[in-house]
């Protein structure tokens, strides 16, 4: 049964899941017709560090009648500890995008890092494997988690981070280190509006407060790590600060429950015309 917090006559909107452009298993045409098959009214895909998908997209969505948000999910640091931020109607040709060009070059020096992390363990993978699992895409831990699986390191997903590249395991190297300050700066300049992702995937109440004052505008209430009491706090804590909320199924297509979940947890469209109403659109 989903968690998601359904309202009376909902229509359906996803704003978050991944493609090929970094982690998902499909590409983004195959990822809007599974949209479209759940009964999806709207969706935001929202590749790590990379807009590639939206251009390969919007046709098949157009065609199919679901409004696609432009999406981003961008990488950040804060005090040491990683802090993920949706961005969401986010304009081409902007300083953002530049950014972005910049972290997939950084998240493949850091591929390049844990490669070496784990040859040291006895564990022997090509970068050049990995490069190829990301297909062009932002190349990411997935990708060296599927390729550790398929080279029979570890029987799956969740072992491979477990045991190898997690962020308390051996091989792990840090990720992007700029702070969410700048990068809520750079969404808002190309835009759009940002939000923090899964804030009850080990992000401190401290740090919710502190991208509050820093201007984040919403957070995601909606999504797999969040039960109902979780996504109650959140929206109390949105309710109180005047925020936007979002929400969706993180879909990857490679993670455990993703299938179950797509179609399953989703918001209400209302969620979505917030956000345009902030924006004016």
């Amino acid at each position: 049964m989903s968690n998601a917090v359904r309202e009376p006559q909902s229509v359906p909107v996803d704003l978050h899941m991944h493609t090929t452009c970094s982690d998902g298993k499909y590409a983004p045409k195959e990822l809007v017709e599974k949209a479209y098959q759940v009964g999806l009214k709207a969706i935001s895909i929202t590749d790590h560090d990379n807009l590639a998908a939206i251009a390969d997209a919007k046709p098949l969505a157009d065609a199919l009648g679901i409004e696609l948000i432009n999406g981003v999910e961008v990488s950040t640091s804060h005090l040491g500890k990683d802090v993920h931020i949706l961005g969401y109607f986010i304009k081409e040709g902007t300083a953002l995008c530049g950014y972005l060009s910049d972290c997939r070059e950084k998240r493949l020096y850091r591929t390049e890092r844990i490669v070496e992390n784990l040859k040291k363990l006895g564990v022997h993978i090509t970068v050049e494997k990995v490069i190829e699992k990301a297909a062009n895409g932002s190349v990411g831990r997935p990708h060296i988690a599927a390729v550790l699986q398929e080279s029979g390191y570890v029987q799956n997903y969740n072992e491979a981070f477990a045991k190898y590249i997690g962020s308390h395991s051996p091989a792990y190297e840090k990720g992007i280190d700029t702070e969410p300050a700048e990068v809520i700066r750079l969404i808002s300049e190309a835009g759009g509006l940002s939000f923090l992702a899964h804030p009850g995937r080990f992000v401190p109440d401290d740090t919710i407060r502190f991208l509050i004052d820093e201007g984040i505008d919403g957070l995601e209430i909606v999504h797999p790590s969040h039960d109902a009491e979780r996504q109650e706090f959140y929206r109390a804590i949105a309710n109180e600060y005047f925020l936007l909320m979002s929400g969706g199924s993180d879909y990857h297509g490679v993670k455990p429950q993703d299938d179950e979940n797509f179609g399953q947890m989703f918001v209400n469209y209302t969620w979505l015309q917030k956000m345009k109403n902030r924006l004016a659109l």
